[in-house]
């Protein structure tokens, strides 16, 4: 029997709701399956003290080495070194694809998908962002490693002032107030600027697309969910966690596209799986799980804004155990070639 193990962080098992969907499309699959956290392997020994869902209950038990590592911890957490060692001997479902500008260098070098980009410059010094605002007029000014839509600003050049606006709350501000606030920001973390992109409703509200793909038991890609996301009125941001919303995909284009709604559907489904496997073929590494995120703009022109490693469950359509079954699969269908080598 396939022995999969869930990596993780989080010491209690319990605060990852989507484990218990995880014990579940396992034992459907005829996986077994437990969660651990790095600090729990005996690397010389080849065991972890994992822990397993029994009647409810998370119980301890000693495993040996997993065929396959479901890997949901963090890039650089506890127990790096660990889990670099496992990464020589298991494979591993996932990595990171790195922060935004690897992507977009990436993406940019492999010219398949390039014509998608949004032209962006990594920044360290205020006056490269006022450059790009006096080429521009309207930029996004946002961390390198942001997510959730933290940070984000869209800064507007209008005459001699400057607008700056931010979890939907706009601030006038000079030359040297703009200054001052870029510099506190990039003295924090480096960031990047891009022309702003409008994506808006018939009703005004920003948007965007979460084109969530994932690896089956096949090994090939397949669309688990795509979803709009609408932001509050004021805001930029359609990110769920910054007060956005999801709607269901066929009644949104429907009433955004009207006749042109089942092409525009078709579109954003083909994208999907194209850019996920496009970026098999410029990571040496090949991903389970992504998250894509993309506008589309007055010209209908699709726009990519971020590619995540780590989506999340779709927040609206109950597909936890969907999401889970794709992922135990894939995890069984890498043992199983893992074998044959």
């Amino acid at each position: 029997m396939t022995l999969v193990g869930f990596l993780h962080t989080r010491k209690d098992p319990r605060k990852i709701l989507k484990l218990y969907a995880f014990a579940a499309a396992a034992k459907a699959e005829g996986v077994e399956f437990f969660y651990f956290t790095a600090g729990r392997v005996n690397l010389n020994e080849r065991t972890v003290r994992g822990l397993v869902l029994e009647n409810g209950t998370w119980v301890e038990h000693n495993f040996p080495l997993p065929d396959v590592v479901y890997n949901d911890s963090s890039p650089s957490g506890p127990g790096e070194d660990i889990i670099d060692e496992l990464r020589e001997i298991i494979p591993f479902t996932s990595r990171s694809v790195g922060d935004k500008m690897t992507v977009y260098e990436r993406i940019q070098d492999g010219r398949r998908f390039e014509q998608y980009l949004i032209p962006s410059l990594e920044v360290r010094d205020p006056r490269e962002v006022l450059r790009y605002l006096n080429k521009h007029e309207t930029v996004i000014f946002k961390p390198v490693w942001g997510h959730q839509g933290i940070g984000v600003v869209r800064l507007e050049k209008k005459g001699g002032d400057y607008t700056c606006l931010e979890k939907g709350v706009s601030v006038t501000c000079n030359k040297q107030e703009l200054t001052q606030f870029l510099q506190e920001r990039l003295d924090e973390v480096v960031h990047l600027v891009q022309p702003f992109i409008t994506t808006k409703t018939q009703s005004g509200h920003a948007y965007d697309f979460r084109l969530h793909v994932q690896k089956n038991g096949s090994g090939n890609w397949v669309i688990t969910s795509i979803y709009p996301r609408v932001a509050p009125s004021g805001s930029i941001i359609a990110n769920l966690s910054s007060g956005g919303y999801a709607a269901i995909l066929h009644s949104f284009l429907e009433r955004e596209f009207a006749e042109q709604a089942y092409d525009i559907q078709r579109d954003l489904e083909q994208f999907a799986l194209g850019m996920a496997e496009h970026m098999d073929e410029i990571y040496e590494e090949s991903f389970d799980e992504l998250g894509i995120d993309i506008g589309l703009d007055e010209k209908q022109k699709i726009w990519l804004f971020e590619v995540n490693w780590k989506p999340g469950v779709p927040p609206v359509f109950y597909l936890e155990l969907d999401v889970a079954k794709n992922s135990i699969g894939y995890a069984a269908y890498l043992a199983r070639r893992k074998g044959r080598k």
